[in-house]
């Protein structure tokens, strides 16, 4: 493994709950360890305070230079602060819902801090509270969360057709924004999660509607693959990796084999198992062999990587637009008015 494949190494086997803490220990003492590149890609990953929080879960924060200690700590009290007033958010749009009869569920980071898998609230990193809501009913939702305070809302420059959340709600007196999802994943991969299935199997811990933990798992690992681009450019996700450890989808038989009906799921645990022993016993196919020879090849060679990756960009930049351009005549008349006109001055004519 080259420096970044160590680096994710080295990350995954702080994440992990089988990793032994004596090899761990080892690792992590030799005086050549490099701690730069492990704040540098956990932070990508957005996992700085995992990382703290499970090198003192394994007691082994005493190793670390003392000036990365007080960084850490000071990041991940930060996020813990940050997530109980999310959680208090949560419960006051819950409750705002629920009198308004909105059939709903918390999904990804919510559900996952309410769901309680956490030993620490500070461990997960929270951007939006995203909830899914009955197609019939997410714009009246979307009306009553704006007459509740949510008055400002932040969408695209352009009008999107069948996008799977409407504009962003966000209110002056309230730390995150709100995303209400009528589908979970773009509109040509609908069909691999069951809207009805969702709500109509959800738990309810302590008043808040999550996902059960079937469809939990499977939303975490399609989003990152599909919405997040993680299959197209074949890289993992150590956060979505994690939550998936924390409850417990490893350990059921049938989440893995539902994931293995799919080329989403297979390439999603094929790198999964090539980082954290966890999925160690999984049984990898042919198409799964072929994807984490590509994964190990990419992640050996910084050139080749850095040329896919520009080459992926470039193709998916080009295509995505000439799509949207065929697809949907908002985006046209926006690029031409914004990109072209505005230029040109032609306003200034006149």
């Amino acid at each position: 493994m080259n420096n970044l494949a160590t680096t994710y190494q080295h990350i995954a086997d702080i994440l992990s709950f089988d990793t032994p803490n004596s090899k761990l220990e080892k690792t992590i003492s030799n005086s050549s360890f490099n701690w730069d590149s492990i704040v540098i890609e956990g932070s990508k990953h957005l996992v700085l305070p995992t990382i703290y929080c499970r090198l003192k879960a394994k007691q082994l924060l005493h190793i670390l230079p003392e000036e990365l200690i007080g960084y850490l700590e000071e990041i991940t009290n930060i996020n813990r602060s940050r997530n109980l007033r999310i959680l208090n958010q949560v419960h006051t749009i819950s409750h705002i819902l629920n009198q308004n009869n909105i059939n709903h569920v918390f999904l990804k980071g919510t559900a996952l801090l309410v769901s309680g898998c956490y030993k620490d609230n500070g461990e997960r990193m929270v951007g939006d509270i995203d909830i899914l809501v009955e197609k019939s009913e997410v714009h009246n939702a979307f009306d009553i969360l704006k007459n509740s305070g949510y008055n400002k809302t932040f969408g695209f420059a352009y009008k999107k057709k069948d996008f799977r959340h409407l504009d962003r709600l966000i209110s002056d007196n309230e730390l995150a924004a709100i995303e209400l999802h009528s589908e979970l994943l773009n509109k040509t991969h609908w069909p691999l999660m069951n809207m009805e299935f969702i709500l109509n199997s959800k738990k309810i811990i302590n008043t808040i509607a999550i996902p059960n933990t079937h469809y939990l798992s499977q939303h975490l690992i399609l989003s990152w693959q599909l919405n997040d681009k993680g299959l197209y450019y074949n890289i993992i996700s150590l956060k979505s990796i994690y939550d998936l450890l924390s409850i417990g989808t490893h350990k059921d038989n049938n989440i893995i084999q539902n994931m293995m009906n799919s080329k989403y799921g297979q390439s999603y645990l094929e790198l999964a198992k090539y980082y954290f022993p966890e999925f160690s016993d999984i049984t990898s196919n042919n198409y799964m062999k072929y994807r984490g020879f590509w994964h190990k090849i990419k992640m050996s060679f910084k050139p080749l990587r850095i040329i896919i990756n520009c080459i992926q960009l470039a193709t998916i930049f080009i295509t995505s637009r000439l799509y949207l351009v065929y697809s949907n005549r908002n985006y046209t008349k926006h690029i031409i008015k914004e990109k072209i006109l505005k230029k040109t001055n032609i306003f200034n004519i006149f």
